[in-house]
């Protein structure tokens, strides 16, 4: 539910995102390449996600990591 109410607006519900707005997909070969840091880093860190990102606790944030894995396979 915290991947459906803070990023499926923007990466779709599937998590396959919208190229065609930039926004990438979280289920590409390239996002399973990312380290699980590097998806945490992505989550906190970029500008887009500034809004979001202030809302959720480190603890959320692998929560998400770890459903976005749970999607990639």
């Amino acid at each position: 539910s915290l991947f459906k109410t803070k990023c499926a607006a923007c990466h779709g519900a599937d998590a396959a995102g919208k190229p065609a707005a930039k926004i990438p997909s979280l289920i590409s070969d390239e996002a399973k390449k990312a380290s699980d840091a590097d998806l945490e880093k992505a989550i906190v860190e970029k500008p887009k996600h500034a809004g979001v990102a202030k809302a959720l606790t480190p603890d959320q944030v692998k929560m998400l990591v770890s459903y976005i894995r749970s999607v990639q396979k």
